[in-house]
């Protein structure tokens, strides 16, 4: 949610009335160019206007001139030029009232630029200002600013903390920072894991912003209600209120939060078992363009794919779609854990340190300042290599599980599940590489194609599980005569093949002839029945005229139909006068 409410938390607070330095129409033009600032246009001849008239301003008029400049390009996505503005209207000393402001909208385009310790260190300094505002109003108007960045950063406590100090003053606040308020403790519940708490926030938010006209907000609500749902595995009522909260979005247009809807609509179906409903939703956010404010989005997105398409069997694609969320959660990660050590090096070395030598120097000991401040540097030095090491020891078992979890996928594209040897893709991709290195070195290359005889019969008469038994015995037994470079693979149903490097006629049919005995040999008695098992075989030899593993195969084939022809259980090896 790091910009979710970025436009929103801009236009919540601008600089109150200041005292009038040169005349009260001065100060109008400015309230005019305030309310504007969202209109380009507008807002552009006014700032043309007010150049003209510049020359006149007090020198806290002129902070508030280039701070607006600079809030308009903030909002247009300017951020460095922003701070341009911001740095210089900070230069001229104005109030502390408007200090407090070029410091928020400085650390709004610092997050904005992922500077994250520069911009806890500009809220640090902000903080020790605010407790020094003696407007009530605009004080908790700060601690609602104040609450949306840390959201931005992902620092919950400090959201949580800072919304609560703000519903303090909601007698002097605006309905609507008292519903911004609201939604801020409501969020931090619910990234807290606190959900019972969550849920009590939300609804009471939802209520409150509803009921005062702000239905924006109140959809955020609905939102957050959701999600909580969707945590507690109550996919149902989830359903129920991402569906309410994306018509509401829609009336705004507000794309950001129904991208967001769509993914959490996508995991929602996934848990109600609707496999072309999540797939659709998934789908639409996997098209978004690949900008940071939908990382999150299509990280939830590529791992709903790829449950999906192992749901259906389809290993390889649920490998490429894990492959693609690892790749997202790597980068969501490497974010989360910049924001997080930009907010424990603000917390333990910025904002306790300032706070800290602000109240020794009050008391003038300097001898206890200085003995606590090395001492606060030691805490420091054992929270960071503590944070190290804890960083080090989840990202190594990130590492673990994900080399687990791709040697599954990858075993589950190459390998037949139920007998364990390779599937008919790869098993024959593998003895194509290795005949084409045969040819090339003028060797034979063998291939044994056999089928079980009368397989349909066993299903028919002793069940599926009988049949699945016999797939896996006969397996077992091939293996055995199987050499290291052998490649068995498992053709389709019940037909085999065996691609044999190195390996003339005469030495394929003493294999065949081997495993056509073994198969026979299978006492089938311990499977509770008793039947006989069988298998046809056909032998084909590699020539100089084939150029690919397609005509010995297909040769292997006729000479295995031959052996069924002529009684079945037996191996035929091919030769010209077979047809």
């Amino acid at each position: 949610m790091a910009f979710k409410i970025l436009l929103v938390s801009v236009l919540t607070y601008f600089v109150g009335t200041v005292e009038a330095y040169d005349s009260e129409k001065l100060d109008g033009i400015l309230d005019n160019l305030e309310e504007a600032i969202i209109d380009s246009d507008r807002a552009s001849l006014l700032i043309s206007d007010i150049d003209n008239s510049k020359s006149k301003f007090s020198v806290e008029q002129k902070a508030r001139f280039l701070l607006l400049q600079g809030t308009r390009e903030l909002i247009n996505g300017n951020y460095k030029k922003s701070l341009i503005y911001f740095e210089n209207a900070e230069s001229l000393h104005p109030s502390n009232s408007l200090q407090v402001s070029i410091f928020l909208q400085q650390a709004t385009a610092y997050v904005s630029l992922l500077e994250y310790q520069k911009a806890l260190d500009v809220m640090s300094l902000n903080s020790l200002l605010v407790d020094n505002l003696k407007n009530m109003e605009q004080k908790g108007k700060v601690y609602i600013r104040l609450a949306g960045l840390y959201l931005s950063l992902q620092a919950y406590e400090e959201v949580k903390k800072y919304s609560l100090k703000a519903s303090r003053f909601k007698e002097k606040l605006s309905l609507k920072n008292q519903c911004h308020s609201k939604l801020y403790f409501a969020v931090s519940k619910l990234k807290l894991n606190k959900l019972d708490g969550a849920t009590s926030a939300f609804k009471d938010s939802s209520e409150f912003c509803k009921v005062n006209g702000f239905p924006l907000v109140g959809a955020m609500s609905m939102k957050g209600l959701g999600m909580v749902e969707l945590e507690r595995g109550n996919y149902l009522k989830a359903l129920e209120l991402f569906v309410g909260s994306l018509n509401n979005y829609q009336i705004f247009q507000y794309q950001l939060e129904i991208n967001h809807i769509h993914a959490l609509l996508a995991e929602t179906y996934l848990g109600l078992k609707q496999p072309l409903k999540a797939k659709e939703y998934a789908s639409f956010v996997i098209s978004l363009p690949n900008e940071t404010k939908n990382l999150e989005f299509k990280e939830i997105a590529m791992k709903v794919m790829s449950e999906l398409s192992y749901q259906a069997g389809d290993y390889k694609q649920a490998y490429d779609y894990f492959v693609l969320h690892q790749d997202l959660s790597n980068t969501l990660l490497d974010d989360t854990k910049a924001k997080a050590n930009a907010y424990q090096m603000a917390k333990f070395e910025n904002g306790e340190k300032t706070r800290e030598i602000h109240l020794l120097n009050k008391d003038r000991e300097l001898y206890t300042a200085k003995a606590e401040l090395t001492e606060l540097q030691r805490n420091n030095e054992r929270m960071m290599f503590l944070l190290i090491c804890g960083s080090f020891i989840v990202l190594t078992l990130f590492a673990i599980n994900m080399t687990l979890q791709k040697r599954k996928y990858k075993n589950l594209a190459q390998f037949d599940v139920l007998t364990g040897i390779y599937n008919r893709g790869t098993g024959q991709d593998k003895a194509e590489n290795r005949y084409v290195k045969d040819s090339i070195s003028g060797v034979n290359f063998s291939v044994i194609l056999f089928d079980l005889d009368h397989f349909k019969n066993i299903n028919d008469s002793y069940g599926h599980a009988m049949g699945d038994w016999v797939l896996k015995k006969v397996c077992e037994v091939v293996s055995i005569e199987c050499r290291s470079g052998d490649i068995f693979t498992r053709f389709g149903g019940e037909e085999f093949a065996l691609f044999m490097s190195n390996t003339d006629n005469d030495t394929a049919k003493k294999v065949a002839e081997k495993c056509r005995a073994q198969i026979l040999a299978i006492e089938t008695r311990y499977s509770g029945h008793e039947f006989t098992i069988s298998a046809s075989f056909g032998v084909a030899t590699s020539t100089v005229k084939d150029l690919s593993l397609d005509p010995i195969i297909q040769r292997a084939d006729v000479a295995m139909y031959q052996s069924k022809e002529h009684g079945r259980d037996r191996v035929s090896v091919y030769s010209s006068e077979v047809t």
